[in-house]
């Protein structure tokens, strides 16, 4: 098994390109041999969101990410073993912020799909956000978006993951969610849909800031994982806490049943849908220092 993410020490966004790791064990994803990482560097600006699509076709790796410079421009670079990767191809662009966290589906042959959050050129400041999906038949080229119905009345996406789940019939969105004006997100939720632009919002969070030591402050991107053979789901989730002047970024991960996950997620907070999602008394984050 093989995750990508954008290293972030510090804070510092020279650093965020993508790189790839594979996993020894569930706490353990080192380097794969002849690795040289980051998979991508970016000529300027930075890079950043990334997400993987295995191709059968190919049988290769398709790896997708968003660089930011006065412009989004969404790259992809094709893996045939880890240790070879394509030239980067753009396959979508438009005007900063307005293609956050894409994330990309391949449902079947002739069959992709890509979501991806509308911020507008305010980004971090912006008052809400608008999940966005584009089609493709080869993953390269991608229509122009349509709005989805992913929204919330308090809160609105701001990184976005999604998986279409076979055995359910059904795409899963896992998302961390941000206020009016600032990207330094609390909580992570989740939906489900049919057909990728109807969605149905569950009422109680996957994750919320300060559940573990290490996301204090700060609960990010997560991507999902679904077993159907053993019916386990796993997260992998990311965050930050603040402390000596900065934020440190980490990951971590659970594996649950299907069905905690789901008592979880359709059981609304205590307080209401707001309960906990105001802006950490931690420095807000802004388009140039969020991941």
């Amino acid at each position: 098994m093989e995750l990508f993410a954008t290293p972030y020490p510090n804070g510092d966004a020279t650093k965020e390109n993508p790189s790839l790791y594979a996993k020894r064990s569930p706490l353990d994803w080192p380097v794969p041999p002849g690795v040289m990482n980051p998979i991508a560097r970016p000529d300027v600006g930075y890079l950043s969101d990334p997400d993987e699509v295995f191709n059968p076709e190919t049988n290769e790796l398709w790896l997708y990410y968003r660089a930011v410079t006065n412009e989004n421009q969404i790259y992809l670079v094709r893996g045939g073993t880890p240790t070879r990767w394509s030239s980067p191809t753009l396959v979508a662009h438009g005007v900063n912020h307005t293609i956050v966290s894409p994330t990309v589906v391949r449902r079947g042959q002739g069959d992709w799909l890509m979501w991806s959050v509308n911020s507008g050129p305010d980004g971090c400041r912006s008052s809400s956000t608008t999940v966005e999906m584009r089609q493709s038949t080869d993953g390269v080229n991608w229509s122009n978006p349509i709005a989805t119905d992913l929204s919330e009345e308090i809160v609105f996406a701001w990184h976005i993951d999604v998986q279409w789940i076979p055995a359910k019939g059904e795409f899963w969105a896992t998302y961390n969610v941000k206020v009016p004006g600032s990207c330094t997100t609390a909580a992570l939720h989740f939906a489900k849909s049919l057909d990728g632009v109807h969605w149905d919002v569950q009422p109680g969070p996957v994750l919320m800031r300060g559940e573990i030591p290490a996301f204090a402050d700060i609960v990010y991107r997560a991507s999902l994982l679904y077993d159907n053979t053993s019916d386990t789901i796993t997260l992998w989730y990311s965050g930050a806490r603040f402390g000596n002047g900065g934020y440190t970024w980490r990951v971590a991960t659970e594996t649950l049943t299907a069905s905690a996950f789901f008592d979880r997620v359709t059981r609304p907070l205590l307080g209401g849908a707001g309960s906990g999602l105001g802006v950490t008394d931690a420095p807000a984050l802004s388009d140039a220092d969020a991941p």
